[in-house]
């Protein structure tokens, strides 16, 4: 039976429509009477005297009521800042952007993420932050083996595991000449297997294990790591969902470690990809976010 809202919604994604956001448009074109995919790069927008107005590509945009944001999309420093400020644009003019622009914005940047969980009072990686090379090779002397990630990035892409801290030196070199910020953590002993969480306001939907190649440490699904499902204990649960409450996100994904001093919090995702999470537990991601944000808008 169809369950229509006469809502307006849109799915904002960054370069090139993915499994997720296709998956993502067909729950809302069962839900909502309107839904309209828009590449990030592709929207403009107007600021004057007489109002406000956003278009799509040549098309100019009807007010839109919920917006899903899923990527800013690559590009450059200006680029990036013109896409965040025009999300800020759209949730002013009474847009449900979901995740906000503002709890967006603090996740995808690891250090912002890192330190409000930290202020949480969760459990996170020491991470020194820095742009100069030796300073982060002495901060590094501490940590044995470490871990450089771009300070905004996903899915692995660009992390580095060192076992060496001179050699690891030689490439903060080179990422100082770059003009990338040094983001680097000590890496945590453990079995090169993690856990992701599925948050959903208040509540766990779904849960995976994640284990690494043989021979790798990254168990990201990206990078070809083997998924189960998983029954969270208690304590990870409520790990879980106080993340994604730290962060003011509607929906989350939530990576843990378990070391033998405890669970940590590696990392959180704003705008998550569940591909791998559905395929390990069955559960239809993109239906149930769909509900979720349908039912709080009933309200």
């Amino acid at each position: 039976m169809r369950s229509e809202i006469r809502m307006r919604t849109m799915i904002v994604y960054g370069r090139s429509l993915d499994d997720n956001n296709k998956q993502l448009y067909s729950a809302c074109k069962k839900h909502f009477a309107t839904t309209v995919l828009a590449r990030i790069m592709d929207m403009s927008a107007y600021v004057g005297p007489d109002g406000s107005r956003f278009w799509l590509a040549d098309k100019k945009l009807p007010h839109v009521d919920v917006c899903f944001l899923r990527s800013f999309g690559p590009g450059s420093y200006e680029q990036i800042t013109k896409r965040v400020s025009m999300m800020e644009h759209l949730e002013s003019e009474s847009t449900f952007l979901i995740n906000s622009i503002s709890a967006y914005r603090k996740t995808k940047d690891k250090y912002s993420m890192t330190q409000a969980l930290a202020r949480a009072g969760l459990p996170v990686p020491s991470t020194y932050v820095s742009e100069m090379a030796h300073w982060a090779y002495r901060a590094s002397k501490g940590f044995g083996q470490l871990v450089y990630k771009p300070i905004v990035g996903s899915l692995g892409f660009g992390s580095m595991k060192f076992d060496d801290v001179d050699l690891a030196f030689n490439a903060f070199r080179t990422l100082e000449r770059w003009g990338q910020p040094l983001y680097i953590q000590e890496y945590l002993k453990a079995p090169e297997r993690d856990i992701r969480v599925f948050v959903l306001g208040e509540k766990v939907l779904a849960s995976m294990r994640r284990e690494a190649r043989s021979k790798e440490w990254k168990a990201n699904v990206a990078q070809g790591a083997k998924v189960r499902p998983i029954r969270l204990s208690s304590e990870l649960d409520k790990i879980a969902i106080k993340a994604a409450k730290a962060l003011d996100l509607l929906y989350a994904g939530v990576d843990i470690l378990e070391t033998r001093e405890g669970a940590v919090v590696l990392e959180v995702n704003a705008s998550p990809s569940w591909q791998g999470l559905q395929s390990a537990t069955g559960v239809n991601i993109a239906e149930k976010l769909v509900r979720f944000v349908s039912d709080i808008l009933k309200k």
